[in-house]
This record gives C-alpha cells, sequence and structure tokens, in this order.
C-alpha cells in the first residue's frame, strides 16, 4: 500500500477514534463509512486531528466487531495501553481518493458531488452548485446554492435526478413541478 502525502482536504474520512478499550490499548472506531468491513483489509490508519492537521499512521494487527453497538475494535503495533489509546479519542481516520471502496454505478461519494453544477435538463439552464448533501435516511438531499444565492434542496431519487456525470462535474435534473419555487 502506498504512504504518499495527500492533502487532509481531498482525502475521505471513514472512521472516528472514540478511545481506549481494555489495557492493551485497543481502539475504539466508530465506522463513518457504508463499508465498515474495508477495516479489516487496511494495512494502515492514516490518522488527523479534529483541526484536520495530520497526527500520524498507525498500523492495525488486529480487528474485531462490538456487536449491538456499532463499533470496530482494533489494536496497533504503536498503541500498547489504555491511556495513549485515550489520547486519540476524537481523530478521524481517513483514506485517500485511491484507497476508497469502487461504488456500484448510480452511487457517487459525497465529495464527488460537492461543487458540482447542477443543470435543468429541460432547458439547461444552470440552478446552482452542489453546496452539501444532507443523508435524511430515506433518501439524499442536494443542497443547491442558485446563482441568487439562495439555499435549496433537491431530492436525490431517479424521478429528479436524470445524470451525474463526473468528469463534466454536471448534475443534471428534472424539475418536478413546485419543486424549485
Amino acid at each position: 500500500m502506498k504512504t504518499e502525502k495527500a492533502s487532509p482536504r481531498s482525502m475521505t474520512v471513514i472512521g472516528k477514534i472514540c478511545g481506549g478499550h481494555g489495557l492493551e490499548g485497543e481502539l475504539r472506531i466508530q465506522p463513518l463509512t457504508d463499508f465498515p468491513e474495508r477495516f479489516i483489509e487496511m494495512e494502515l490508519f492514516r490518522v488527523f486531528r479534529p483541526d484536520g492537521t495530520e497526527w500520524g499512521v498507525l498500523h492495525p494487527i488486529r480487528f474485531r466487531f462490538l456487536e449491538g453497538k456499532g463499533l470496530i475494535l482494533a489494536k496497533t503495533g504503536e498503541i500498547n495501553d489504555r491511556t495513549a489509546a485515550d489520547l486519540l479519542k476524537g481523530t478521524l481516520i481517513k483514506v485517500t481518493q485511491d484507497e476508497r471502496v469502487s461504488l456500484p454505478d448510480g452511487y457517487y461519494w459525497i465529495d464527488d458531488l460537492i461543487g458540482m453544477e447542477v443543470r435543468d435538463g429541460a432547458t439547461g439552464e444552470s440552478l446552482g452548485v452542489v453546496e452539501e448533501v444532507l443523508q435524511t435516511g430515506s433518501n439524499d438531499c442536494y443542497m443547491v446554492r442558485t446563482p441568487e444565492g439562495k439555499l435549496k434542496a433537491l431530492p436525490a431519487i431517479r424521478e429528479v435526478v436524470q445524470e451525474v456525470d463526473l468528469e463534466s462535474k454536471t448534475v443534471i435534473v428534472a424539475l418536478m413541478e413546485g419543486l424549485w419555487e
């Protein structure tokens, strides 16, 4: 696995360290990914403080899942006691874009959608830029900053989102009646 330096802004957060577990310094990790099983394959963790500065790299040597709590326990070669593990509470585990899990067709990384131009499929008119993606549970919602500076919501459903073109950084949508007023 490569260990090249990447800008923290170009990296994707996949987990948050919640502190230590046990006397050997296992780390309690809250997965912030739809693919928590990916941790088992990881050879290293790039760890960042909440302010975005890099803390360092850890090398996991074993994992186990805390059933019912949605947490992963990871033992690393560098952390050997509870006190050291607790010092990492609140830090984030990030991966480079090359290390992200490949998504099925029709699924996109949120950070790839941010900044994309939204266009009306019927008129070609620019409706604005995706500023944020809200995960509501039933479907995501694209928050679009209009040219007038207003923030409007578009549900990320098949009836509305017609096409996402990552290369041209464009989202083509079909506006349902009353949706954009």
